[in-house]
């Protein structure tokens, strides 16, 4: 086949109308995980996977927050225990579409005196699994430039009813 710049320029034009024809909910759809920071699955995490992610969890967390670059994590349920927070740990999610399902342990995020950590876009689910008296499911203590953006209203509620002194446990 003879190729010229003629040919090029169009199928380069066939091709970009073919990428611009995305669906509406694609366009919609979260950003690229690899533009938010490290993403998970180069770790072993799965989004979805019916087994415990614990374990590769902790390694990508470990490792992003020794680099110093936030965890990226795709849309999914992640199914979890404990997860330890070093300082430096970031770890964003999609809002609405992330989701860590506990599974069981003191906590499903620690933090001991761990400095610049933060949660994003994350949905935390108990799994109605009850916690050691003076937990949280997500357990900070001490540590400077801890952040977090909490989006479930469920969560919000029981933040809001703890600072009324009022104790509920949601369901």
């Amino acid at each position: 086949m003879d190729l010229n710049r003629r040919h090029l320029i169009g199928a380069s034009t066939a091709g970009i109308a073919g990428a611009l024809a995305v669906p509406a909910d694609a366009a919609r759809a979260a950003p690229l995980t690899s533009l938010l920071g490290r993403d998970a699955t180069q770790y072993g995490v799965r989004p979805g996977a019916s087994e415990d992610q614990t374990r590769a969890l902790q390694r990508a967390i470990d490792e992003s927050a020794r680099t110093q670059m936030p965890l990226a994590l795709p849309p999914g349920i992640y199914r979890t225990g404990l997860l330890r927070l070093p300082s430096g740990a970031q770890l964003i999610g999609v809002r609405g579409a992330t989701k860590f399902v506990f599974t069981g342990g003191a906590s499903a995020i620690q933090s001991d005196g761990a400095d610049s950590i933060g949660l994003t876009g994350i949905t935390f689910d108990g799994g109605n699994i009850p916690l050691p008296t003076r937990r949280g499911l997500i357990h900070v203590l001490g540590g400077r430039d801890v952040r977090t953006r909490l989006h479930d209203d469920r969560l919000r509620r029981q933040r809001h009813l703890a600072r009324a002194g009022l104790r509920r446990h949601l369901r």
